[in-house]
């Protein structure tokens, strides 16, 4: 098979290290570059701890630390690497965070999308992969929407999710820069940080003795990181991605409930079911059939193999057995 240069911003992150991992074990060459942004969020402990683990997982080839904002820097990365293709999943993990760090995120999302794109026209990329989102739909308002159904997102990060989006086909039609964007949806799985909501019952068990699950009737498509990032590898260097737009879930909507009682039954703890938050869409399953039509990208992992094999790794970490009731 041809080997190919591919080049991933985030290449440390958590989509980014798997991703790292499957192309470099499929012979391709890759090139990291990552600034390590702990979004004013993740804990010094924590961040350090998991970040080590995913440099090892990563293993790239090349590694270039610095900003994806510094248009310098980036063509600088661009210029020594020369990728034949861009993965760009160098951005804020979730709505919340963008909220309360607009300025920040609004130069993440935006400005260095940009950055990006030219840096790809500049140093003739053949194609970027743009890390999107289910929460460019907003809510869903029909069963398993595909990639035809309405984008009309609720919350400033999937408004700046479906605006990449947008500034990818612009490049496309202006520049010919092919591309290929993905949507995946409640992403979970090992080397993670304390953002998502499996994480984050594991943290309120331990802290609190209860999980509060907001919606206990409202359903995610839990998507395990290693079949998300298997489709990011797949539309890397597959022909029929080319210049197409992806859903790429598990394609089964679980109620949030059930992941809760999940957890319970393998480290305990109340379980307290409060309203639906508000500040989230409502969203259930999607339909990522076109993805595994055009490429063969098939998902594998359900939640009953998932999050046990996601709650043995977290259980190990350091500063999960740090917490007040994790003995107990």
């Amino acid at each position: 098979t041809f080997k190919m240069r591919v080049l991933i911003l985030g290449g440390h992150g958590f989509i980014g290290s798997h991703i790292s991992n499957i192309l470099r074990g499929q012979g391709h060459v890759v090139g990291v570059v990552d600034c390590y942004h702990q979004y004013h969020t993740f804990p010094d402990d924590e961040y350090s701890c998991v970040l080590a683990q995913r440099q090892a997982h990563c293993g790239a080839d090349e590694v270039y630390v610095g900003k994806i904002e510094d248009a310098e820097f980036l063509n600088r990365a661009f210029e020594t690497f020369n990728p034949d293709t861009v993965i760009h999943v160098a951005t804020y993990p979730n709505a919340y965070m963008v909220k309360r760090n607009v300025v920040d995120a609004t130069g993440n999302m935006i400005t260095a999308t940009a950055l990006i794109l030219d840096a790809c026209v500049k140093h003739s990329v053949d194609r970027i992969v743009f890390a999107s989102s289910s929460m460019a739909y907003g809510d869903f308002l029909v069963p398993a929407p595909d990639e035809t159904a309405p984008t009309n997102p609720l919350t400033l990060y999937g408004s700046y999710k479906l605006q990449g989006e947008r500034m990818c086909k612009i490049w496309n039609k202006e520049h010919g820069l092919n591309y290929s964007i993905l949507r995946p949806s409640a992403l979970y799985g090992t080397r993670d940080m304390i953002t998502r909501v499996l994480s984050q019952l594991v943290r309120a068990r331990f802290n609190t003795g209860t999980m509060r699950v907001q919606g206990p009737e409202n359903k995610l498509d839990f998507s395990n990181v290693v079949d998300v990032a298997n489709a990011f590898a797949t539309c890397a260097v597959n022909p029929h991605a080319k210049n197409e737009i992806f859903n790429c879930t598990r394609g089964q909507g679980r109620p949030i409930l059930e992941a809760a009682e999940m957890i319970q039954s393998r480290i305990g703890g109340k379980i307290l079911t409060l309203p639906h938050d508000e500040f989230y869409p409502n969203r259930d399953t999607l339909c990522s059939d076109k993805l595994q039509e055009l490429t063969d990208w098939r998902p594998t992992v359900d939640i009953e193999q998932g999050i046990p094999e996601y709650l043995d790794w977290l259980l190990e970490q350091p500063y999960i057995k740090a917490m007040p009731l994790y003995q107990s």
